[in-house]
């Protein structure tokens, strides 16, 4: 049987925003070299996402922006996109003008993770604090984004990958109980209220097509590189975007950070990122897979 290790990054494999520990890097290589294919599955944009495995020197695919595209490092090229059409940029912007949050568009991989952002609040300079470090830390980086006061003008393209309002946790929550009342928004977007993993005070509403969610990736996955023929599934994962995902999973691992709802569907519940807690999970799980094998 095919064997499939599916993880999260944030919160999961990491707490840091531009570094993998060189234990988690080890371990993934001697699973990889023990039969597993890897599978990153993340709400980053790509080009925040891939930096991160510069050092892996093994194959894997990895999944960004919730599952909205993934992409194969042994083929070089994406597998699947599936975007929101930008006619919906007007609906969404009204439910944002005088909301104490920043809203901002991914444009996605297809156009150079450009990255559109409207920030005009009471709260701005707070929360550019929180969010410049991680998505823009240098100069090359800063050049994906495109400041505007109105997105609906000014952004050029067909379609966009993720739409995302960040701000106070309360503040994020009046937006969406506000557009979850939107015929137009609930039938066209799937939106996940999502801690911000670096400060749980914060929160991001990510909006992707209706379709898109991490579990949808992974069965996309298993239908085009497994042609059906679901393999053996470790997954892991610490907020509410991980459940599709850890759901699909044969043997499932839960961060013990993750919101308390979550822990009920764990098989393995591991110690937080700081503490490389998923390298005791992911030995658990290779002991069950050996276990049904030999059964």
């Amino acid at each position: 049987m095919d064997r499939l290790l599916i993880t999260d990054i944030d919160g999961t494999i990491t707490h840091l925003p531009h570094h993998l520990d060189p234990e988690i890097i080890k371990n993934l290589r001697h699973l990889y070299h023990s039969g597993w294919k890897l599978f990153f599955l993340t709400g980053r944009y790509f080009s925040y996402a891939n930096h991160l495995f510069r050092d892996l020197s093994v194959p894997y695919l990895l999944g960004c922006q919730n599952g909205a595209c993934v992409w194969s490092s042994e083929e070089n090229k994406f597998l699947y996109f599936q975007d929101i059409p930008s006619e919906i940029l007007p609906v969404l912007e009204t439910y944002v003008e005088d909301a104490d949050v920043i809203f901002s568009v991914e444009a996605g991989a297809m156009n150079q993770d450009q990255y559109y952002r409207f920030a005009s609040c009471p709260a701005e300079k707070d929360l550019l604090l929180q969010l410049d470090p991680i998505y823009f830390p240098n100069a090359r980086e800063r050049e994906r984004l495109i400041e505007t006061k109105n997105l609906s003008r000014d952004y050029p393209h067909e379609t966009f990958a993720v739409a995302k309002i960040f701000g106070k946790k309360n503040e994020v929550k009046k937006v969406q109980e506000r557009m979850n009342q939107s015929k137009e928004l609930v039938s066209n977007l799937a939106m996940t209220l999502m801690r911000w993993p670096f400060d749980f005070d914060y929160a991001i509403l990510f909006m992707t097509d209706k379709l898109v969610s991490k579990g949808y990736a992974v069965n996309r996955i298993v239908d085009l590189v497994y042609e059906g023929q679901r393999p053996f599934i470790m997954a892991s994962g610490d907020d509410a975007n991980d459940v599709g995902l850890i759901e699909n999973g044969d043997f499932k691992i839960v961060m013990n950070s993750a919101p308390q709802h979550m822990h009920g569907i764990a098989d393995f519940l591991a110690s937080p990122a700081k503490d490389l807690g998923i390298l005791s999970a992911w030995e658990a799980g290779v002991e069950q897979y050996r276990r049904i094998k030999s059964s």
